[in-house]
Formats: structure tokens, C-alpha cells, sequence
């Protein structure tokens, strides 16, 4: 777990960056499961994920952040993961910026069971590189 100064030097960095180009990339589905990539196939840094859900959750499951790794699954990695029924979440900001620079046929993949079939957004922020 980053410290208190290191989460505000990365929102410094993060809000210089956000001055260069930037995309954004959504994904929204009211039901089923979440399997959602991100693939800019150039060199990027990830900057933030965002979920959106329309009802608070009240099964246990976890949204899931990965690096699926392009030279094979031994160096993917777990980015981030929260349970979204407990703090019950519907709304999630996962902010991470500079040290989370990846290579061009590298794939961010977010997951979440969704077994309540809740209505559901992802925004995924990157910047290439």
C-alpha cells in the first residue's frame, strides 16, 4: 500500500500528465459477468480505472484490475482488487499514473462476477507513451 505522501506525489504527476494527450476507453453492460480489456497496442501508462455500479452490491465478489502481460502468463499481475459488497461500492476510483507504464501488446483486463446483474460502467484512463 502506497504512503500518504507517495499517493499525492502520484496525483502531482497524474495531473501534469493529464495536460499531454490522454484517452479514454468505456465498457458498459446491464447484465452478466465483466470481462473488459483495455488494448492500445503502443507503449502507455495507465491512469485510472473507474466502475460505476447502479446498486450497491450485497454478494461478495471482487472487481479484479490485471495486466495480462504479452509475453506470456507467468508475468501477468494483479493491479488492484476490491470487494464491491462490503464497503458496498457503486462507485470506484482506482487511480494509478506514473510506475504503471506498460508495453505495447501488454492488455489491462478487469473482471467482476456480477452475479446480481447489476448495470455497470468501466472507464479505463491511459496516456500513450
Amino acid at each position: 500500500m502506497p504512503s500518504m505522501n507517495e499517493l499525492l506525489e502520484d496525483i502531482k504527476t497524474q495531473t501534469k500528465s493529464l495536460s499531454q494527450p490522454y484517452e479514454k476507453q468505456f465498457h458498459t453492460a446491464t447484465t452478466a459477468a465483466m470481462a473488459t480489456t483495455l488494448a492500445p497496442r503502443v507503449l502507455f501508462r495507465l491512469i485510472s480505472v473507474v466502475l460505476k455500479v447502479n446498486t450497491a452490491r450485497t454478494t461478495s465478489e471482487s472487481f479484479t484490475v490485471t495486466k495480462d502481460a504479452a509475453v506470456g502468463a507467468v508475468y501477468d499481475q494483479l493491479l488492484a482488487t476490491q470487494n464491491t459488497a462490503s464497503p458496498a461500492i457503486t462507485d470506484l476510483y482506482l487511480p494509478f499514473g506514473k510506475g504503471y507504464e506498460f508495453e505495447a501488446l501488454d492488455e489491462i483486463d478487469c473482471a467482476w462476477p456480477n452475479t446480481e446483474n447489476r448495470t455497470y460502467g468501466v472507464i479505463y484512463t491511459w496516456q500513450p507513451l
